[in-house]
């Protein structure tokens, strides 16, 4: 089961396509593939150019742990005030503003998938 990551900007961040804003999800896409996640880049958007971020990952819900997911994006939150994280896994989807949200709504996505493989 994948758990899907997509960025929410802040109201004040720099605009989506700006230098200051792509450097940003630059540098958290190399931090969560440093921490060891195999994470891949999806919703690319085509008439941004090849280099443009969505900021928007997939990565594998049992692959996940806590600190290599939590910390990066707890980072990316509080670099500025309004931010926050969608994470959808299957038919669970929560917008986090806080690293404990995050690892609260992941552990729940992961009871969600033990209920789940254990129904079929």
């Amino acid at each position: 089961m994948e758990l899907h990551i997509s960025m929410i900007p802040s109201p004040d961040d720099p605009p989506w396509l700006s230098a200051a804003y792509q450097s940003g999800l630059r540098e958290l896409g190399s931090t969560l593939r440093a921490d060891g996640l195999e994470v891949r880049e999806v919703g690319a958007h085509a008439s941004a150019g090849a280099d443009a971020l969505s900021g928007e990952w997939s990565v594998e819900l049992g692959a996940v742990r806590g600190p290599a997911l939590g910390a990066p994006v707890g980072s990316w939150l509080q670099v500025r005030r309004g931010r926050a994280v969608r994470l959808t896994v299957g038919k669970i989807e929560a917008d986090v503003r806080t690293v404990d949200e995050l690892l609260c709504v992941i552990k729940a996505a992961k009871l969600y998938q033990d209920a789940a493989e254990s129904d079929s």
